[in-house]
């Protein structure tokens, strides 16, 4: 006589396994979070000007904090040339929050005014040069899912351009300057990994003359919500010629294994630049770091 397993009994085991591998896979996310808190990275902007390939640090991570490049410390910035950019040495190169290629050191630049970078070359399918740049690291473990970088549709640009237009409106830029306002760089990419882009662009609104000039610029996160788009984050500013700032996006990484790739950016200013870093936490986008860069 063959034994049946009662309905319940057999529906009971189900619900156990079920429970069980999804405990074990929170248990797996929350190892993989804590590992990459724990390992010390450095990230680095990789940027493309016709034939000359150049990186410089970012920020230096560790146990989920964000730690400045000592760019103005002398005998800081000689032992971390000596460390990361001895010809030779190689590093991962990422693009859209996953691998791209690797980028090789050629050798130290000479600081004409304050800061830290290096002459690379780079090996890569990825697209690189203009306004287009890209992360390295020295982590084996980071960035190790899918690209997500692209070119926004027709449809989604347009949606981006009514978004940075009604933010210059907000914050009183002139209508008739808002018209011919420039998209400097705008990119979609999949941040939360759920299938569906957000948009990050950067907008520019000019005036020039012959004795003055003015310049209006924005940096947006947007994001997807229902059948269109909505701004996540936003940042304004208003001057010119010392007065100056934008933000311009150099890529998308998951540094603290949340699932979610912080954003990050660098910022421009009259003769210096550095970068930032932008976090979502409790729902909300946040800048969480701001370093890097240097200037005369």
């Amino acid at each position: 006589m063959k034994t049946r397993i009662p309905r319940l009994v057999f529906a009971l085991s189900a619900v156990l396994a079920l429970a069980c591998a999804q405990a074990a896979a929170v248990g797996a996310r929350r190892q993989q979070t804590a590992a990459a808190r724990a390992a010390r990275t450095v990230l680095f902007a990789v940027e493309k000007y016709e034939a000359n390939v150049t990186m410089e640090p970012i920020v230096i991570y560790e146990r989920g904090a964000y730690a400045k490049p000592p760019v103005d410390d002398e005998a800081g910035s000689q032992a971390f040339t000596r460390e990361f950019f001895r010809a030779g040495r190689q590093f991962r190169l990422l693009s859209g929050g996953g691998d791209a290629g690797t980028v090789t050191v050629k050798k130290a630049m000479e600081p004409g005014c304050v800061f830290l970078a290096a002459e690379v070359s780079v090996e890569t399918q990825a697209r690189l040069g203009g306004r287009v740049q890209a992360l390295a690291t020295d982590s084996s473990t980071l960035g190790r899912g899918a690209s997500s970088r692209r070119a926004p549709t027709e449809a989604e640009r347009a949606r981006a351009i009514e978004l940075a237009r009604a933010a210059y409106a907000k914050n009183g830029a002139p209508a008739a300057l808002v018209g011919k306002m420039e998209v400097a760089n705008l990119t979609a990419t999949d941040l939360d990994r759920d299938g569906r882009e957000e948009l990050i662009g950067s907008f520019v609104v000019e005036k020039k003359s012959e004795t003055a000039g003015d310049a209006w610029t924005l940096f947006l996160i947007i994001e997807p919500e229902g059948g269109t788009f909505k701004t996540a984050w936003e940042w304004f500013h208003h001057g010119f010629e010392g007065e100056y700032a934008d933000r311009r996006y150099v890529d998308q990484i998951d540094l603290d294994g949340d699932g979610v790739g912080e954003v990050v950016v660098e910022g421009s200013y009259y003769e210096s630049n550095d970068y930032i870093i932008y976090k979502k936490q409790q729902g909300r986008w946040r800048p969480v770091y701001q370093g890097g860069g240097g200037g005369c």
